[in-house]
C-alpha cells in the first residue's frame, strides 16, 4: 500500500517508529466520580426479552481529580439501563456536574457492565471464563471556559459497583475513574 510504512523483516525503519509513536495510545487520569443512588427499579421483560431499569442519582456525589473537581447536582439525572438476557447491562446515564467554580456540565455516560459470565458451552461447575467488566464512555456539554476541553476530548471510564451492605452502611453507589485520551 503506497504511503503507509510497512514493517519488513529486520529492524524497523524510522517511518515505522514514527508511525508507532503517532498511533500509541496515551492517556491521563482526569477525575473520579462517586455516584450515590436514590431509587433503583427494573421492569420487564420488554420486547426482545431484555428488562429495562431506572437508577436515579442521589445526593452527596463527588467529583475529584487532577483535571476536574466539584460534585454532581443532587437528583439531577438517572441511568436508564437495558438489562440483556445474556447478563450484560447497557448503561445510558444522564446527569449534571457542578464544578468547583460553579460551571454546570452535562454528562451522558454509555457503557457495559457485567459480572463474571460463562462462555457458551462452559460447564456449570467450572468458574466463569469471562471476568467482570464495567467500562464506559462519557460525552460532555460544558460551557466555554476552563472546562470546554471536555467538549473535544475522548474519555473512558472504569467503574465499580458498591451496593449497600447494611442498613447503617454507605449508601448504594458506584465509583468511576475517568481517563482522558491525549
Amino acid at each position: 500500500m503506497s504511503g503507509t510504512p510497512q514493517m519488513t523483516g529486520g529492524a524497523p525503519s524510522a517511518d515505522d517508529a514514527a508511525l508507532e509513536a503517532a498511533l500509541a495510545l496515551r492517556f491521563e487520569h482526569a477525575f473520579d466520580i462517586r455516584i450515590n443512588f436514590d431509587k433503583r427499579w427494573v421492569f420487564g421483560p420488554i420486547s426482545g426479552g431484555s428488562r429495562h431499569g431506572y437508577t436515579s442519582v442521589g445526593s452527596g456525589c463527588t467529583v475529584r481529580g487532577p483535571l476536574l473537581n466539584g460534585h454532581l447536582v443532587d437528583f439531577s439525572g438517572a441511568d436508564w439501563p437495558v438489562v440483556r438476557p445474556d447478563g450484560v447491562v447497557e448503561l445510558n446515564a444522564h446527569y449534571m456536574i457542578e464544578a468547583d467554580d460553579g460551571a454546570r456540565i452535562y454528562i451522558r455516560n454509555l457503557g457495559y457492565v457485567h459480572g463474571p459470565l460463562r462462555k457458551a458451552g462452559q460447564a456449570a461447575e467450572e468458574p466463569p471464563a469471562i471476568p467482570p467488566y464495567f467500562r464506559c464512555t462519557p460525552y460532555f456539554r460544558a460551557p466555554e471556559g476552563p472546562h470546554d476541553w471536555l467538549n473535544r476530548s475522548v474519555l473512558v471510564g472504569i467503574g465499580q459497583r458498591r451496593p449497600r451492605t447494611s442498613p447503617d452502611g454507605d449508601p448504594d453507589h458506584s465509583l468511576f475513574r475517568y481517563y482522558r485520551i491525549v
